[in-house]
């Protein structure tokens, strides 16, 4: 047995995402030829290799919505009752694979403020909806003629066509042509589900769909919670442990019942190292994919609290060896500390099939959280979910929650307001898309196997590739 001393000085180096880079290679293709399709789990495929993570700041229905309309997958944080966690994956599944706004005007609001709505817009119409019912669209043209800017809108709208699902596609030919700039979309019942508009009819969308054409989805379930996940079950693509340290006896035999009667894939985690990934294995009949890295999140204070730490890129080092040793081809999705596409790229480099995003997504558009102003600028509260508000509330909400700790190892801030989900996503793609070709890699699976790191000195200069 080694002395105290000798475990010290032969602690092992767990390289964080700042201290490597990747080494330029030959690229065989421009970078809008990479293909960056992926698995998030055994039987759900991604066409791109993000995900958005099940925080409370994070990620609710318009961020499921969204990603998966971006060919990722938004895993719904479970801070919430079971009953509105179910609903709110079905919502998604009932989603058409288009992009719908909650753009709309109310009977009674006033015609000036609609109209510079439109003009905001750059629109020329826009339904009027009360109660979830469309009353017919109201045109700029008409408020213009508006005597009164505080006379209700509802008094010029006029009758127009509505789309079911089913017309989805023809609605936005109509658009695409110059038909209409805006036409609402309404459930078979007739309620009002969202609005197509123009300019979002024009950009092209690739979603991540089931087999049956719907979007995907994936949820976080306690690994005690079976009642919930088996609730979940039939919405959702993937059920996604969340635990802050999967390897425990006790989750251990929990999670091994959740996977037996439930038929979603099962993603187990968080774990830290290939030892946490081999005993998921031997213990749990089921595992369909890892959810790797420890106390690595920008807001998580586990390595400050509890003196444990598994840097997310080391772990995902470390779990993807133990598999391949294993020979189980389970995917492995990066989770902590990931703020850049760069830090991506390192992640799928390192073994990674995607990668879990929580702060480089939580200050859009489509997050949760309300806009805060802060001087001039904007932003949004952004949280851990093993800090103290979001336990609190999750104890508040969820009588199943199990108090297992009663320090919290997270904290709560804001991050900067960044607009729309949709362009941050793509342009993150865009950026990983040519780290891959830098690294001399046509796709996921060619960057693990011809992927060389570099470290990086103190000065910031690189050291030798060949090092």
């Amino acid at each position: 047995m080694p002395t105290f001393v000798e475990k010290l000085v032969g602690a092992a180096r767990a390289p964080g995402f700042e201290d490597v880079y990747l080494v330029p290679s030959m690229a065989p293709v421009e970078p809008g030829s990479v293909e960056v399709s992926t698995r998030f789990s055994t039987s759900v495929r991604l066409l791109v290799p993000l995900a958005s993570s099940p925080m409370d700041t994070v990620t609710e229905l318009d961020m499921a919505v969204a990603m998966a309309l971006l060919g990722g997958i938004g895993v719904v944080h479970r801070n919430m009752e079971r009953a509105r966690q179910v609903e709110v994956v079905r919502r998604v599944k009932e989603h058409p694979p288009v992009r719908l706004r909650s753009l709309y005007a109310k009977p009674g609001d006033p015609c000036g403020s609609v109209a510079a709505r439109l003009r905001d817009y750059r629109i020329r119409d826009v339904p009027v909806v009360d109660g979830g019912v469309v009353l017919g669209y109201v045109s700029f043209r008409s408020l213009e003629e508006c005597a009164d800017p505080l006379e209700p809108a509802g008094r010029f709208a006029r009758p127009g066509e509505v789309s079911d699902l089913r017309g989805i596609g023809e609605a936005r030919s109509r658009l695409v042509r110059g038909e209409r700039d805006t036409i609402a979309v309404v459930s078979r019942e007739g309620a009002y589900l969202g609005t197509l508009v123009y300019h979002d009819a024009l950009e092209e969308l690739s979603p991540a769909l089931d087999p049956e054409g719907r979007l995907l989805v994936a949820a976080a379930v306690s690994p005690f919670d079976a009642d919930r996940a088996r609730a979940l079950d039939r919405h959702v693509d993937a059920i996604v442990s969340d635990v802050a340290h999967f390897h425990s006896a006790e989750v251990l035999r929990s999670a091994r019942r959740l996977a037996s009667e439930t038929s979603a894939d099962f993603v187990a985690g968080n774990v830290g190292t290939g030892e946490a990934a081999e005993d998921a294995v031997s213990h749990v009949e089921r595992v369909d994919g890892f959810r790797v890295g420890i106390g690595g999140g920008s807001i998580c204070t586990t390595p400050e609290v509890a003196g444990a730490y598994a840097p997310t890129l080391w772990a995902v080092a470390s779990v993807r060896d133990a598999l391949d040793r294993l020979n189980v081809g389970v995917p492995v999705v990066a989770d902590g500390g990931i703020r850049s596409p760069g830090d991506v790229v390192k992640a799928l480099a390192a073994g990674a099939s995607a990668a879990m995003l929580g702060y480089a997504l939580a200050g859009t558009d489509e997050a949760p959280a309300p806009l805060v102003a802060v001087g001039e600028r904007l932003y949004k509260p952004y949280r851990g979910m093993a800090s103290r508000g979001a336990m609190e509330r999750r104890f508040a909400v969820d009588r199943y929650s199990r108090v297992a700790k009663r320090v919290p190892e997270g904290v709560e801030g804001l991050v900067p307001y960044r607009g729309s989900v949709y362009s941050v996503v793509r342009e993150m793609v865009e950026a990983i898309r040519a780290g891959l070709g830098y690294a001399g890699a046509r796709s996921i699976e060619e960057l693990w196997a011809k992927a060389r790191f570099v470290a990086a000195s103190r000065r910031g200069a690189l050291g030798s590739p060949e090092g």
